[in-house]
């Protein structure tokens, strides 16, 4: 109980010190930037979305890297749960099948198509409206791993999604990296053209394959963690 106080406590206080630094920054606060964006990011990147232009044109340089952490992790992770290894890809698949239930296998053969559409559509949409590769990955990911209660073998194909994540990785960089030769300039937009809805063709591309990427690396975590379980079992 002491201990709960105590991290209440703290946890108040980190918050009121948050509050008092924000108003304290508002009042020097420079909206150079905001205003920028604001007025060209329509023009200069075909992204109706501020901030799927901001991430995927301005400064794609950083979300290669965050793409590239990803799968750093996802590696790191199979790596490391790859030498603790004890059972069977089959038993596995034998204590999935007996926890299931004939409810939730009818559920997530409704849903499966629909996550999926969901997920295609916020990744396609993501430079119109809230959304993109990284959230509409996750989306794929969820629809990917319901895929264990309609038919527990699906999990013996995640060697290869693992392979097709770094492929994605690779398609990424390979499409970042035209607009050196249509510009000059290393990851941005390779479309030379003002048009609008040309230049939304690149954004398109990037959040799908940052989609499929964040997708595949996601339910490479999820599997291995499944393998962890077992191991402990």
């Amino acid at each position: 109980m002491i201990k709960n106080v105590i991290l209440i406590g703290m946890l108040l206080f980190i918050l009121l010190s948050f509050n008092f630094s924000v108003d304290d920054c508002i009042e020097h606060l420079n909206t150079s930037s905001k205003d920028y964006y604001v007025s060209n990011t329509l023009k200069e990147t075909g992204s109706r979305n501020i901030v799927t232009g901001i991430y995927l044109d301005y400064r794609l340089f950083d979300s290669l890297f965050e793409a590239g952490i990803l799968l750093i992790a996802v590696s790191g992770i199979i790596f490391m749960q790859r030498r603790r290894m004890k059972y069977s890809k089959t038993q596995i698949i034998e204590m999935i099948y007996m926890k299931n239930s004939p409810i939730l296998i009818c559920a997530c053969r409704i849903l499966y198509p629909f996550m999926l559409l969901f997920g295609f559509y916020v990744i396609i949409n993501g430079h119109k409206s809230p959304g993109g590769g990284f959230q509409g990955g996750a989306i794929l990911a969820t629809a990917i791993l319901i895929t264990f209660f309609i038919d527990p073998e699906k999990i013996t194909k995640f060697n290869f999604l693992v392979k097709l994540e770094k492929i994605s990785f690779i398609g990424l960089l390979m499409v970042s990296s035209i607009s050196l030769l249509t510009k000059g300039d290393l990851f941005s937009n390779f479309i030379v053209s003002d048009s609008i809805n040309l230049k939304s063709i690149f954004l398109v591309l990037l959040n799908l394959f940052i989609g499929i990427k964040v997708a595949l690396g996601l339910v490479g975590i999820f599997s291995t963690f499944i393998d962890e379980g077992r191991s402990q079992l």
